[in-house]
């Protein structure tokens, strides 16, 4: 792992699960997609993306569930707790905000798939939005 100066801890449910990501973000926010939310049981996923040369699991074993051809879900396989998103040839790696050990660390800044948003959550205004994945 790449030392930098931010650093974000965090871990599953049950704490059979711990991780390290290091290095200022690629981005922050909400996915809408249905995969997403069948995934986790949520209405949206708050993400961040790190560099995967910057994200290490320091205690236990993370699985990954291939979602679609090329996309891989981590969690923890104890207690089900959604960590991870990646893709091949993906430049960085989705790691749930929700499962950071201080998850107000980080704010959501955009919001990706709004086009399979539920129409009765809000979106904050001053976000970014895009109908899908942002190229």
């Amino acid at each position: 792992m790449t030392h930098t100066q931010v650093k974000y801890d965090g871990r599953c449910m049950c704490g059979a699960v711990h991780f390290v990501a290091q290095g200022d973000p690629t981005y922050v926010g909400h996915c809408h997609c249905d995969d997403c939310r069948r995934a986790t049981g949520g209405v949206s996923v708050a993400w961040f993306g790190v560099n995967p040369a910057n994200f290490e699991v320091v205690k236990g074993t993370m699985s990954e569930h291939q979602s679609s051809p090329g996309i891989f879900r981590g969690f923890c396989s104890d207690c089900g707790s959604s960590l991870t998103f990646r893709g091949q040839g993906w430049d960085d790696i989705g790691v749930t905000i929700a499962s950071l050990d201080d998850p107000n660390c980080l704010t959501p800044n955009s919001n990706v798939y709004i086009s399979e948003k539920l129409h009765w959550v809000p979106i904050t205004a001053g976000t970014r939005n895009y109908d899908g994945f942002p190229a």
